[in-house]
Formats: structure tokens, C-alpha cells, sequence
């Protein structure tokens, strides 16, 4: 059995921390909204526009959330399972083998990535270069192979944009 042992080291550690103080400071959006509008919205009864910022804040929130859950990943490889936690919290573990492969692409800020995927099909984790400094022979160890390119949200939207405009030009 091998017993090797690799682990991802983080390039710089206050860019993961002001990425989580950012994303605890953002769960007292609504409720600093709530109470600064109380006079100005909810006395005089625009509650869709009070709903809409609300709505809005908590998208934020979301999107803040689910994007470091994904791109803040402490992992290392032991006896040949890939150990990781998520938001460098939630522990999980994957062996090797169940691992299907990575998709790599590039951010809407430059910034080079490559997503886990497990056998299942579902995303594992996102690996940025500009966050982990090892990232090539982290990928190495794992023995996995590339599955294709992911494409951001912003660059599926374009993407489908430019099929329609070709698919009416045929």
C-alpha cells in the first residue's frame, strides 16, 4: 500500500482570511439594512423595494458562500484517499480512484482553476493558482485526468449567445 503523503500549502494565508471575514461580515447585510430602512421603507410601505434589497443581500450571501466553500479547500493525500475540508471546515473524504478527473479554466478575473470532479459527476472542489502554490504536483499525485473545461457563469451565458447567433446564421 502506498502510504505517500502530500499537502496543499496555501500562498498566502490572509487572502483566505479576509475571503472568510468578508463572507461572516456579509451575514449582517439584512440586518443592518433592515434596521436602517425600518424608517425610511417599512413606515411608509414600500415593501417590494425593502423585499428586493433583502432578496438582493442574501443572493449575495449565497454566491459569497458557495464560491469560498469551493475555492477554500485545505486537502492532503494519505494511503491513497484525497482528505479535504471545505471552507477549511467540513471535513470530507474521497479515495483516489473515485475521483473522475479535473476540468480546468480561466475566472472572469484572469485567475487560472481546476475543478475536482467526483465519479458522481459532482464538483469537489476549485483549486486556484493564484491561492495554492503547489498546485501542479498536487494534481499529479491525485492521478487523475482532464475531463474537459469549465466554463464560468459569465462564459456560459456568452457561450450561448454566440451558439444562438451561429445556429440562425445556418
Amino acid at each position: 500500500m502506498n502510504s505517500m503523503k502530500l499537502k496543499m500549502n496555501i500562498k498566502n494565508k490572509t487572502i483566505a482570511f479576509f475571503r472568510i471575514a468578508f463572507m461572516l461580515i456579509s451575514f449582517s447585510l439584512p440586518f443592518i439594512f433592515t434596521y436602517g430602512a425600518y424608517e425610511n421603507m417599512i413606515s411608509k410601505g414600500h415593501y417590494i423595494w425593502f423585499t428586493y434589497f433583502i432578496l438582493i443581500f442574501l443572493s449575495v450571501i449565497y454566491v459569497l458562500i458557495k464560491k469560498n466553500y469551493f475555492e477554500l479547500v485545505n486537502a492532503n493525500i494519505q494511503n491513497e484517499k484525497l482528505i479535504y475540508k471545505n471552507l477549511l471546515i467540513f471535513k470530507n473524504e474521497i479515495k483516489l480512484n473515485e475521483i473522475q478527473g479535473f476540468k480546468n479554466g480561466i475566472d472572469d478575473d484572469s485567475n487560472e482553476y481546476i475543478s475536482l470532479y467526483n465519479n458522481k459527476n459532482k464538483k469537489i472542489a476549485t483549486l486556484k493558482t493564484n491561492i495554492y502554490s503547489n498546485l501542479p504536483e498536487f494534481l499529479n499525485a491525485l492521478k487523475c485526468e482532464n475531463i474537459g473545461i469549465e466554463l464560468t457563469a459569465f462564459q456560459k451565458i456568452i457561450q450561448k449567445i454566440k451558439n444562438l447567433i451561429t445556429s440562425k446564421k445556418e
